[in-house]
């Protein structure tokens, strides 16, 4: 594959790491994090709580991204979504070993009626990893089209990720571990010597900071996420760095904001 193909892959990907920055950059990036304080005091929700809503922003704002609904079981069954537009929700269904076997996504544009979007279908094999993840829906023409996700384990660990358009292999992810910790994450695109790096940081057993870099460690500056929570270990923020998505030309940041918040 031409490498003009890897980056129309790459913003499919990761947007923001067609805008990288300079070795400088990388090394500071790849540093700070030892400084980032990932506790917050100002909230604290039970040990194990469910979610509720997510929230994104950039800058000062932020709005509802998506909200959920929990069964008797402690299941989601619906997720719900919207804008000034259309609104859209997803049903969840589940097999009868309680794992998710469908998500059915629902969509309303104005006062028209509602259709279904698009139908997310999982597969397990018999020690109840995810082995595909399949994506079907109809197009402006109302033919079917579909996409698909194949997952291969070394027993409980991931190992590769293959993305699929069309039935052919689009872009794949290998994963490099510490302990049982996924510490690199290598995403590549068939027959090209291209591709993007993320490594991933942990402290007490969670995630607290992902750097990515654009063709190999520190050969460029993609982006960086770092991740919040309570004292209780409950993920309530995601600040991210994405200097690709700016519409100033040379950014070397541009900060989304995800929030989480619990029943």
């Amino acid at each position: 594959m031409k490498t003009k193909n890897f980056f129309a892959m790459m913003t499919f990907v990761f947007p923001f790491m067609l805008a990288s920055c300079g070795k400088n950059e990388v090394e500071n990036a790849n540093s700070d994090f030892k400084n980032h304080d990932y506790r917050v005091d100002n909230v604290l929700y039970p040990k194990g709580s469910k979610l509720k809503r997510i929230y994104n922003g950039s800058g000062e704002s932020k709005t509802l991204s998506v909200e959920y609904s929990y069964d008797n079981l402690g299941k989601i069954y619906r997720s719900d979504s919207g804008s000034e537009t259309g609104k859209s929700y997803a049903i969840y269904q589940y097999n009868t070993v309680g794992q998710l076997e469908k998500i059915v996504n629902y969509w309303q544009y104005l006062d028209n009626p509602t259709n279904i979007s698009q139908t997310i279908s999982y597969s397990y094999d018999v020690e109840g990893n995810k082995v595909k993840e399949l994506y079907e829906w109809e197009d402006l023409n109302s033919v079917m089209q579909s996409r698909y996700i194949l997952y291969q384990y070394n027993g409980n660990k991931l190992m590769k990720q293959e993305n699929y358009e069309k039935d052919q292999l689009y872009y794949y992810s290998e994963y490099e571990y510490k302990g049982n910790k996924i510490a690199r994450e290598k995403i590549c695109t068939p027959g090209s010597k291209d591709y993007a790096t993320r490594d991933y940081y942990y402290d007490q057993e969670i995630l607290i900071y992902s750097i990515s870099y654009v063709d190999n460690p520190k050969s460029g500056f993609g982006s960086d996420e770092r991740r919040y929570y309570d004292q209780n270990d409950n993920l309530i923020k995601i600040v991210g760095n994405y200097p690709g998505l700016s519409s100033w030309s040379g950014a070397i940041s541009f900060y989304i904001t995800t929030e989480y918040e619990y029943e």
